[in-house]
């Protein structure tokens, strides 16, 4: 039971991307705090880890658990980018768009300070997909630390 709602948990930023996107589309004129969304997301998404750090029995499994949705979507991301060498025009390719849009203005601003000048969609991806790892993990350390 536990294990399926960490799997429920890792598909908030398909809820949150289609809202964003819907709010965008109905107002273009106006502009998001992007970098505030991304950080205020990943706060959201350490204390996620922070309340369901013991829902396996030890917090690298529920790390790995709860971001099986980002995984899939990352790799349906790089399969488009890397083999197709475009986006799908369906439902999917718009949903693996939108998964990781609270995180991309800040995975783009990450990105563009590695050494080497590759920004690609799917790297971006990466980053964003990495950033949610380290702060889940964060807020189940957290959790460990506070209870010792």
């Amino acid at each position: 039971m536990k294990k399926a709602l960490l799997i429920l948990i890792g598909l908030i930023p398909f809820v949150l991307g289609f809202l964003m996107n819907a709010w965008l589309m109905q107002n273009q004129d106006s502009v998001l705090p992007f970098k505030l969304i991304g950080i205020l997301f990943l706060v959201c998404w350490g204390l996620i880890g922070f309340i369901t750090y013991n829902f396996e029995k030890t917090p690298l499994k529920s790390t790995v658990i709860l971001h099986i949705p980002a995984f899939l979507v990352l790799l349906l991301i790089m399969f488009q980018n890397i083999i197709l060498q475009r986006s799908w025009s369906n439902l999917l390719g718009w949903a693996t768009q939108f998964y990781y849009l609270p995180l991309l203005n800040l995975s783009t601003t990450i990105e563009m300070l590695l050494p080497f000048n590759l920004i690609n969609v799917w790297m971006t991806c990466l980053i964003a997909f990495l950033l949610m790892i380290a702060s889940y993990y964060l807020g189940c350390y957290l959790t460990k630390f506070r209870s010792k």
